[in-house]
């Protein structure tokens, strides 16, 4: 997992970061950590801890951008104002005092949420080196997240998400058979 993580994953944040204009030195503090533990080098909880948690919140903040889930949020609910009967002027400040409540709170809770939860798993998956433990950090979840990170407006489903899935397939075939070897 360490090669993964220090190769493919770490490479399509880099770009995500870059982007998107983000801070790349928590990814490369991450992805030097994850090219220590594939030498060998074992390090606890508070060591991984104190590089996912600042990477992780970085992305998060990619993956689920407050710009676009408030655009989306006050156009839907001005819409359904408008369904409504609503005149237009009424329906836009709808929409906006909408998003604004439901995004600002939300988007931050969800975003820290994911960055606690996350770390905290991960960091006990790094530090002990047990697949089980590493199973239930639910690595799928952060799968998606670097997904969404990288994909950015194109969406996951869109050609940039598709991209960043064949990246991630390839790369842990890669990690994988250099593992094995």
């Amino acid at each position: 997992m360490h090669l993964w993580h220090a190769g493919a994953a770490a490479d399509l944040i880099g770009e995500a970061v870059a982007r998107r204009g983000g801070d790349s030195a928590p990814h490369e503090a991450l992805r030097a950590l994850h090219e220590r533990a594939a030498a060998g080098e074992a390090f606890g909880e508070g060591a991984w801890s104190e590089v996912l948690e600042p990477a992780l919140r970085e992305v998060y903040r990619l993956a689920y951008p407050r710009e676009q889930v408030h655009d989306r949020a006050a156009a839907a609910a001005s819409a359904f104002a408008l369904s409504r009967g609503w005149a237009e002027e009424d329906a836009e400040d709808y929409g906006e005092t909408y998003a604004r409540m439901n995004t600002e709170v939300s988007e931050r809770v969800h975003a820290e949420a994911n960055t606690v939860a996350n770390t905290a798993a991960h960091a006990l998956a790094f530090a002990t080196g047990e697949a089980e433990d590493y199973a239930r950090a639910w690595p799928f979840a952060l799968v998606q997240a670097w997904i969404a990170a990288y994909a950015g407006a194109d969406g996951t489903g869109g050609p940039a998400g598709q991209e960043a899935r064949t990246r991630l397939r390839d790369g842990l075939a890669d990690a994988i058979r250099r593992a094995a070897a």
